[in-house]
């Protein structure tokens, strides 16, 4: 009996051994290392649950992440809607048991968010979590937001967060908290989140530097550098590379809205021996004024000598600016009355002048600025080269017929002349101390997914033969590329680019001279470009350029005329504006057109120029079908009072006898930023490559500024191929 009892208790403990390291179901103990815990959200959700404290959101998988979103096509009528909820993403439970130290490592995007980011978007950590996430008490852990919860693509920020000390030892859970709103959500991906044992290293903060005093004459082109944006509510100002802009509108939505934009502080006291009064000048455009309603009630210049951080504690002095929307319903810059300081604000070591915009849930204007200036009444504009005061603004010289082309004149942090007033410039440039000759050149930044420009100011030249040459030098030791070119202006609008040949495989080890020569049949206003494109994305040097003729010439008076930017929504974008008619056979060119791509998916890229076919998207891929999503762009058209017809010739394949509207269409892009699907003539079967004329009247947008969209998006189970050759308005 005694040894029967000995066999049996030898056989339950060697099922307990078998079994001993199996943990329990959603216990997550661990993984060994120095890794406790760890999910990649790549093909599903694992062991999370997506939790609702309230609505009917939910977080899912897709594009090999963890999203949540208030914003799709619920109802699967085809558009997207907004829906409410409080919604989480919680792990099972994690043992720190026997861990003295750990943190939260993951990416993250964000994308769509207004104003609110850091209330819709919470990480959480809770040791009393038992099903209901109402009920436990959870500690939020602090995230930062930087590059988040913009309107461009979905990129991913790496976070490592700590976890505070007083949950080592315990078993706990984390969360992510989602909030999204009847009137807008934004879109949050998580993806690789581990836990990890350990102690996040951290950065010393850098030695203050001084800050730089800034005095009269105060000049900032777009708005941008040292400017503060403080919003109450809504939606934030959007600090573009050539002009600011304030809009409550986004999403095909309103939100309630005060923004303020706040320059730094300036210096306000006048020249010795100059009393003349200091002013304000800047140049703007409102649109979308609402009948009955006071422009001047909803935008405001303010000016202070007290500010610390808080719009709402300074003694702000209303500048007496009166704001009239544009007479031409469009996007051309035109210049506000000039401002006279008080005299209580003149002589201060420190003024901050803010532009306070204002909209309600209804209705919204777009404001858009730029060209800001503080300085004395009188020829003293450090933009002029006539001002007797600024002896060392460039002029021509010799048979060259640029300023500055030496790049050693600046302003500021801006070369002088090498930024125009319209969408030519679209390049982030910084000055650079490798040079070809003197002691500067200019880095032009580069950008993977886009071309990018350097230009020059608009000047106006007779009829007549030139060349443009200038140097280029890699910046790193990555080859690059540059192509030369120009782009005609007429009433501040820039038309066709027109570009010499590709300079290719550019390295940092000597300097490259580049030639382009052009012919104009008649006086022309350009702006001189220097394209950095996205095949390379590398960022370029730029120096000792030189513009010379010997039949032609600069026009007496016209090496400025003063165009202006042509704003719109696209804020600081790489398009531009053409005018009608217009035509383009894209199996020879794509130019002025441009691609965002939604989403990839893993793939390169979705559309592609053919020489044979023209612009063909496609995301079917080594015999798989990717869901994908992606958009061809044409330049902005205005569209005559008259109308137009929109022209094509396409052809669909691989349709799959699925409903053609939820793969590919043409849509008109609104100045607010929304869309409508233009209804063609016809469509091909989407059985073959047989390519079939349509048209579609654009009556509808009579007098409006648009943008053509190609619209392509595909799905694994169907990835159709589209294929445009020609296309034309007229």
């Amino acid at each position: 009996m005694k040894k029967l009892l000995s066999l049996v208790c030898v056989a339950v403990m060697m099922v307990f051994t078998a079994c001993e390291d199996v943990p329990a179901p959603y216990i997550i103990h661990s993984e060994g290392g120095s890794t406790i815990f760890s999910e990649s959200f790549a093909s599903s959700l694992g062991k999370f649950k997506s939790k609702s404290a309230s609505g009917n959101l939910s977080w899912y998988c897709d594009y090999s992440s963890a999203i949540v979103t208030g914003y799709k096509d619920f109802n699967g009528d085809g558009t997207k809607e907004n829906q409410s909820g409080e919604t989480y993403l919680v792990s099972p439970v994690i043992h720190l048991e026997n861990v003295d130290s750990a943190y939260i490592s993951f990416s993250q995007a964000i994308k769509f968010e207004k104003s609110t980011i850091q209330t819709d978007h919470k990480l959480l950590i809770s040791s009393n979590y038992a099903g209901d996430v109402s009920a436990a008490t959870w500690t939020e852990l602090p995230m930062a937001y930087d590059g988040l919860g913009g309107s461009g693509d979905f990129t991913f920020v790496d976070q490592k967060i700590q976890i505070p000390q007083e949950f080592m030892g315990k078993s706990i859970v984390i969360a992510l908290k989602h909030i999204a709103y009847e009137s807008y959500s934004s879109t949050w991906e998580v993806k690789n989140l581990k836990v990890m044992k350990g102690t996040v290293e951290t950065t010393p903060e850098p030695t203050p530097q001084p800050t730089e005093e800034y005095t009269l004459p105060f000049t900032n082109y777009s708005l941008n550098e040292g400017f503060t944006v403080v919003t109450e509510k809504g939606i934030a100002w959007s600090l573009g590379k050539t002009y600011a802009k304030a809009s409550g509108y986004a999403n095909n939505s309103t939100s309630a809205t005060v923004s303020w934009l706040i320059s730094p502080a300036i210096n306000t006291t006048k020249a010795e021996g100059n009393d003349d009064a200091v002013v304000v000048d800047f140049d703007y455009v409102l649109r979308y004024v609402v009948a009955g309603t006071d422009p001047a009630a909803f935008h405001k210049l303010y000016a202070t000598t007290d500010f610390d951080g808080d719009v709402k504690t300074a003694t702000w002095i209303d500048l007496g600016f009166q704001p009239v929307e544009s007479s031409t319903k469009d996007w051309t810059f035109y210049s506000a009355p000039t401002l006279t300081l008080p005299e209580q604000l003149v002589g201060q070591e420190k003024v901050w002048f803010a532009f306070r915009f204002e909209c309600n849930a209804q209705n919204s204007t777009t404001w858009e600025l730029q060209n800001f200036k503080v300085h004395q009444a009188g020829n003293n504009d450090p933009d002029n080269p006539d001002n007797p005061d600024n002896p060392d603004i460039p002029e021509p010289s010799g048979d060259n017929l640029i300023a500055n082309g030496t790049c050693e004149a600046w302003n500021g942090n801006t070369p002088i002349y090498w930024v125009s007033t319209t969408k030519a410039s679209s390049a982030t440039i910084s000055q650079s101390e490798d040079h070809h000759s003197g002691s500067y050149s200019i880095k032009i930044a580069g950008d993977p997914k886009a071309n990018k420009r350097l230009a020059y100011k608009e000047i106006t030249l007779k009829a007549g033969t030139y060349n443009f040459k200038f140097y280029a030098k890699a910046a790193t030791s990555s080859v690059a590329s540059v192509r030369p070119g120009y782009v005609p202006v007429k009433e501040g609008k820039v038309g066709d680019y027109v570009y010499g040949d590709y300079v290719n495989n550019i390295t940092n080890s000597e300097w490259v001279e580049v030639n382009h020569s052009f012919k104009l049949t008649g006086e022309t206003t350009i702006n001189l470009v220097v394209m950095n494109p996205k095949g390379t994305g590398t960022d370029v040097l730029f120096d000792d350029a030189e513009l010379t003729t010997t039949d032609g010439g600069l026009v007496t008076g016209g090496d400025d005329n003063g165009g202006d930017d042509n704003g719109g929504d696209d804020n600081g974008g790489d398009d531009n504006t053409s005018s009608l008619p217009y035509s383009i056979n894209f199996t020879s060119s794509i130019e002025g057109w441009t691609t965002n791509d939604v989403n990839l998916n893993g793939l390169n890229f979705v559309w592609k120029q053919d020489n044979t076919y023209g612009m063909k998207a496609s995301a079917y891929y080594n015999k798989t079908n990717y869901a994908a999503e992606s958009d061809f762009i044409s330049p902005e058209f205005t569209i005559p009072a008259t109308g137009a017809t929109l022209s094509l010739s396409h052809a669909l394949n691989h349709l799959n006898n699925n409903p053609r509207a939820d793969f590919v269409s043409v849509q008109a892009v609104l100045a607010t930023g929304g869309r409508e699907e233009i209804t063609l003539s016809a469509w091909p079967a989407g059985k073959d490559f047989n390519y079939i004329d349509a048209t579609a009247n654009l009556e509808a947008y009579a007098g409006q500024t648009i943008k053509i969209a190609l619209h392509y998006k595909s799905s694994s189970a169907c990835a159709p191929t589209w294929e445009i050759k020609t296309l034309s308005i007229k």
